[in-house]
């Protein structure tokens, strides 16, 4: 049988548009084309068919030769092999001894070709892409060495194809534009692969490639610039991965290239460049490293010496997301700690792919939450695994193998073993989930043994099986049932916390969110509530957007669902928070909630030192009816009114205080009250700014007496946020060993959170300025916790302290910490003098201050 080998279907296709009267093809062209073809032929094929002969849609395959037949009849020939064998015929008589440029010509031809086709199968447009440094930099160190092969290796999604194209198209810029000679080669490993499954060597299909008569003509080219060539000739090869072909051809493939690697060797300006996967180079790699002398023709510049770790292509850095960000958006991202966070969201290029697809122009890494993670693997499962002919498939073995995962710190692997009999079975699905990338092989190397796993792509794409395969034996009830197992499953807290938000996801979905009626039953959730809530806000989005049918009763139910309350209820201070509760402002909450919204957005707000926006928020609680408050135990427009009142004009009013005193006096009326323990810390707050040590005290004890209700699920958080304003107080009044025990307590029941770590802080600034210790180690890192969530209130508070404790010849530390303050209230209305003036009477008051 003759082969039929990318250069003469290429010829093909020109011959074709030749034909058809087209100069330059377009994706309009495609249907018009196909009628004509079919009309002349009398063949059908498809418009699809000829979008993916001509690149504009993603071909795994050569056309078939059906299509192939049709192509040649429309132009004239009897049948394909007829073309070809025209083809070869004309190739004879042309001239034995080809010409460099010649060369050039027929090798750019087709580099220009894949470049254009890499262009059209870019998730997002190629003029948005960005060049990979790292890329660039691993080519320029293969150059420096006398190497001839270069491997570049990365799993899937890692942006390969279009980092290697961007180098290319560089290069070809170059040529021309510094009158260079460099030939450049671009293919794809399906050309390759093709032509060894008709029996060709690689140094064969290369030829072929060329337009070389014969293999002998290709080698006389070579032979003619033996001692020199006008310049480099690159082969560039990409996505040569197994998964593509069987493992026996593939492996007679690779044999095959590294014997025209040692005979290109010989030339040092022949360069070869590959791109594969690591699990690829994992299997085969052993063909070039167990050999020295072939060894040494190869770079590959790889971390270890373990074929395990044969990655030497890294993800997006900060600067190149930027970058790209930039190009999109026109906007500049906010480099902050929150946005590092997230980072590793988007910083692999796929995943950075689907963002965008999600997200448009208005994409930022200042914009990232927890949800963009679980939505881009949505986005993932339905592009692969999901949708498609083989969806099914895929989706029925892969809940076979879930029952078999095991979970790492940082991998969800199946032992290879274990699972033999069923990727036997489905040996064709098992390719397609490795092409696909949700799956790849990896060996574990120990010693003289060897462990081989399955491991998915993430920890979260694994979760998401799990839960699919246990909604099944629950019926697809996400309730309490269901709570209860992820509960007391035996997966870690943060494998717990993944596999619950798939199911707060798929509640959304369905608009059932029962399962918020027993979030306060989770006990693992605690150090990630901030985190959960904006979870679960950000979905909300996603989920209305993806289905706006949904969007209205979404809504209703999500408001008047106990999420609400649960995410209120709390006196968090991480950014996810604060997002979390900026998104609940667009949904209709009850009048209640609202208060306590805004009250806790105008916290925020002052711990920003904003007070412009803290005041918008005052507004807003001031233009509600007075009756609504009549619900709280404690009036919370009063309190943050008053707060805000004191920091602003260094004056504090006392209706405020006067309620306070009331609900001291009578706490049994406030029984039936609403009880919020953000309102309870902010009351806590005002009364530090002018009130006895008594009275404070007493207003601990009452809140711990009738807001620490253990009917009601008061979080650990605010249990040690009393305890430790219990130890403040203690202290303050000179009672060191309750003021110690109280601390021990907080310690002991949450340390974790932000509030709580500032004000033990604070604590310990005290306890070691009283035992003539050195506290400003303690108080720099309090300025850096402070900085870290731009808590502005926390910081100014530290350097008054720390300004009122030094000495007057320590000159260098006062003006430093006078002129970060001055900057701290630059842009704020706030007044210096109100933090001075609290630390002055704190100061007064206590009875530890020698």
């Amino acid at each position: 049988m003759k082969i039929f080998l990318q250069p003469h279907i290429q010829e093909l296709k020109n011959k074709v548009l030749e034909i058809a009267k087209i100069d330059n093809i377009i994706a309009a062209d495609c249907y018009k084309l196909a009628l004509d073809i079919s009309t002349k032929t009398h063949k059908t094929i498809s418009q699809t068919t000829i979008k993916r002969v001509y690149g504009f849609a993603h071909a795994r395959y050569a056309p078939s030769t059906f299509t192939l037949n049709a192509l040649s009849q429309y132009c004239g020939y009897d049948s394909w092999t007829d073309f070809i064998k025209q083809m070869e015929t004309q190739k004879d008589d042309s001239k034995e001894h080809i010409t460099w440029n010649e060369i050039a010509q027929a090798a750019h031809n087709i580099t220009r070709f894949t470049i254009q086709t890499n262009k059209h199968k870019c998730g997002i447009s190629y003029l948005y892409t960005i060049e990979r440094q790292s890329i660039t930099d691993h080519i320029q160190r293969f150059l420096e060495t006398d190497t001839t092969g270069c491997i570049i290796s990365a799993p899937s999604g890692m942006g390969k194809t279009i980092g290697i194209t961007h180098w290319v198209d560089r290069q070809l810029a170059a040529n021309h534009v510094e009158n260079r000679s460099n030939i450049f080669l671009h293919v794809n490993s399906s050309s390759l692969f093709f032509a060894a499954g008709f029996g060709f060597h690689s140094n064969k299909w290369l030829a072929h490639l060329l337009n070389f008569p014969q293999q002998q003509h290709f080698e006389d080219f070579i032979l003619q610039y033996e001692k020199g060539a006008p310049g480099n000739f690159y082969i560039i090869i990409d996505d040569f991965n197994n998964n593509l072909i069987n493992n026996r051809l593939f492996d007679i493939v690779f044999k095959q290239l590294i014997d025209m690697t040692v005979y290109l060797s010989n030339y040092p300006w022949m360069k070869i460049i590959i791109t594969l996967r690591p699990s690829t180079w994992q299997k085969y790699g052993h063909l070039i490293e167990n050999h020295s002398e072939i060894n040494k023709l190869w770079f590959t510049d790889f971390p270890c010496s373990k074929r395990a770790n044969a990655v030497n292509l890294p993800a997006f850095t900060s600067q190149e997301i930027h970058e790209l960000i930039d190009k999109i958006s026109n906007a500049k991202a906010i480099d902050t700690d929150y946005a590092r966070k997230y980072f590793p969201v988007i910083s692999l290029p796929l995943h950075f792919q689907y963002y965008y697809q999600l997200k448009g122009d208005s994409l930022g890494v200042d914009q990232l939450n927890p949800a963009d993670e679980f939505a881009i693997a949505s986005l993932y499962l339905h592009k692969n695994i999901l949708k498609g002919a083989l969806a099914a498939e895929k989706q029925v073995m892969l809940s076979q193998l879930i029952g078999m995962v095991n979970f790492s710190d940082d991998h969800a692997y199946i032992n290879k073993k274990e699972a033999y009999a069923i990727i036997k079975e489905n040996n064709s699905i098992y390719s397609e989930l490795l092409h696909a990338g949700i799956l790849y092989e990896h060996q574990e190397e120990k010693g003289t043994r060897a462990a081989y796993q399955i491991r998915f792509k993430s920890l979260v794409l694994a979760s998401y099986f799990i839960t699919q395969d246990v909604l099944d034996k629950q019926h697809g009830q996400v309730d309490k049932a269901l709570i209860d197992w992820v509960q007391s499953s035996p997966y870690t807290d943060s494998i717990k916390l993944t596999l619950l938000k798939w199911f707060i996801i798929f509640s959304l979905e369905t608009g059932d969110l029962d399962i918020f009626n027993h979030m306060q039953d989770v006990e693992f959730i605690e150090p990630y509530q901030a985190s959960l809530i904006l979870f679960t806000c950000s979905n909300l989005d996603y989920v209305i957007n993806a289905n706006p049918a949904i969007g209205s009763t979404l809504n209703r139910a999500f408001a008047n669902s106990a999420f609400i309350d649960i995410a209120l209820d709390h006196i968090l201070l991480e950014t996810e928070y604060e997002l979390a509760l900026k998104k609940l402002l667009q949904y209709h909450i009850s009048p209640q909630q609202k208060i306590l919204l805004h009250t806790s957005l105008a916290f925020f707000e002052l711990l920003y030192l904003r007070d412009e926006e803290t005041l918008k928020h005052i507004e807003i609680l001031r233009s509600m009816p007075r009756e609504h408050f009549a619900d709280f135990s404690l009036n919370p427009l009063l309190i943050i009114e008053n707060i805000h009142h004191y920091y602003r004009h260094n004056v504090l009013k006392e209706d405020a205080i006067d309620e306070i005193r009331l609900f001291c006096r009578y706490p049994e009326r406030s029984t039936n009250l609403v009880h919020k323990q953000l309102i309870y810390v902010l009351g806590y707050i005002l009364l530090k700014i002018k009130t006895s040590e008594e009275i404070t005290l007493q207003y601990l004890q009452i809140v711990n007496q009738y807001g620490l209700d253990m009917n009601r699920k008061v979080t650990s958080d605010f249990k040690a946020c009393i305890q430790l304003a219990f130890a403040e107080r203690y202290l303050a009044m000179d009672q060191t060993d309750l003021a110690l025990q109280a601390k021990e307590e907080a310690v002991q029941t949450n340390s974790s959170h932000t509030i709580n770590r500032l004000q033990l802080g604070l604590l310990d600034l005290d306890l070691l300025r009283n035992q003539h210790r050195d506290f400003l180690h303690l108080a720099r890192q309090l300025i850096l916790i402070s900085k870290q969530f731009n808590l502005k209130f926390y910081e100014a508070k530290v350097r008054v302290y720390v300004l009122s404790s030094l000495q007057e010849d320590q000159k260098s530390l006062i003006a430093e910490h006078q002129t970060a303050l001055q900057a701290l209230f630059d842009h704020s209305r706030y007044k210096p003098e109100s933090f001075y003036n609290l630390r002055k009477a704190s100061l007064i008051n206590s009875s530890t201050v020698n």
